[in-house]
């Protein structure tokens, strides 16, 4: 029996296989050149570098005067009434070269602490926490005159050293505070002048100087004093020693013959200094606090608030490090000249 599909014809087994492509083999790519490792200019390197190291300098220079509004508004933050702490460590001298500092107290900087001091309606007191061997004539002048000034109570709080320079700007604080270890007073003047004209001839070396002005090279290392320069430079320290003693006596309430008495040049240790009438009590820094607190009716336990020089020029020696500290002045100074007495 013949059966047929249901859906029709069967294929036929004679029929033709269905056409199939014919087989390629893949064709290579066409051939290029190689491209050359693309390299950056070193000018682009050095701008990218620039861009970065700039980026850090500004996030550190933001950093510092975050923390210094910190610490130099801090009475703002702290809230309630406060006793400010101001400062006086070193060597006192003017802004050096540049307007750079050297480590040294200056007027600029501590006349500035002062006024934010005086400006705050939260301080109520001043503490001038002071450790300093003294330093040029003028410039503790100038901070002695504007601590004379302070409307508000202020204590000196003297630490290791509280002596010439550094005990003229004690002086005009209403009280003194020291330890009875503290080195106190040193009410005296000096300048000090080399004379290597020996060593030259030693040496077979001439130094001259073309000047006009009977007096212009006075003081020159390279040849001794006159007699008359001697008077003369001996005149213009009496007078910075006058006035020394004027102002000590103005600020600590006594006659210029009391103070005279004491301005040997001498530095006493705070206990004797406080029975010579240099000190009013003896304390630390502590004690100082609270006293401070007392002098400006602050009820309770006062809070402290401190300031910091943030002067582009301290920014800069903070970030690289040229702060020089030379210690204390007995050990390393500036040079000085004859017109520059100082007191230590």
């Amino acid at each position: 029996m013949d059966t047929q599909p249901l859906n029709g014809p069967a294929p036929s087994m004679d029929a033709p296989p269905a056409a199939q492509p014919a087989w390629q083999a893949p064709q290579p790519p066409a051939w290029q050149p190689p491209v050359p490792p693309q390299r950056c200019s070193r000018a682009g390197l050095w701008w990218t570098l620039g861009i970065v190291g700039g980026v850090f300098l500004l996030l550190g220079c933001c950093a510092i005067a975050a923390v210094s509004s910190f610490v130099g508004g801090g009475s703002k933050i702290v809230g309630g009434d406060s006793v400010a702490v101001i400062y006086i460590s070193g060597e006192i001298s003017g802004v050096s070269a540049g307007g750079l500092t050297a480590g040294n107290v200056t007027p600029e900087v501590v006349i500035s602490q002062l006024k934010q001091a005086e400006e705050d309606d939260a301080v109520k007191a001043i503490i001038i926490r002071i450790d300093s061997p003294g330093g040029t004539a003028s410039a503790s002048e100038e901070i002695a005159v504007e601590v004379a000034r302070c409307t508000k109570p202020t204590i000196a709080s003297i630490g290791d050293v509280g002596a010439s320079g550094a005990y003229m700007i004690a002086s005009q604080c209403d009280e003194i505070m020291s330890t009875n270890s503290s080195a106190v007073g040193s009410i005296g003047v000096i300048m000090e002048i080399g004379d290597y004209s020996g060593l030259a001839k030693k040496l077979g070396v001439k130094f001259i100087a073309i000047h006009e002005g009977e007096f212009k090279d006075a003081g020159s290392p390279w040849r001794g004093l006159t007699t008359t320069e001697t008077a003369m430079l001996q005149a213009d320290v009496r007078l910075t020693y006058d006035n020394f003693i004027a102002i000590v006596a103005k600020g600590r309430k006594m006659s210029d013959a009391d103070v005279r008495k004491l301005a040997t040049g001498w530095a006493w240790p705070g206990i004797k200094a406080k029975e010579l009438g240099l000190v009013d009590t003896i304390g630390n820094y502590t004690d100082a606090v609270n006293r401070a607190g007392k002098l400006g009716n602050i009820v309770g336990e006062p809070n402290v608030v401190t300031y910091t020089d943030e002067s582009l020029g301290t920014l800069l020696q903070q970030l690289t490090g040229l702060v020089d500290r030379l210690g204390a002045v007995g050990a390393a100074g500036p040079a000085l000249t004859p017109s520059t007495p100082t007191i230590r």
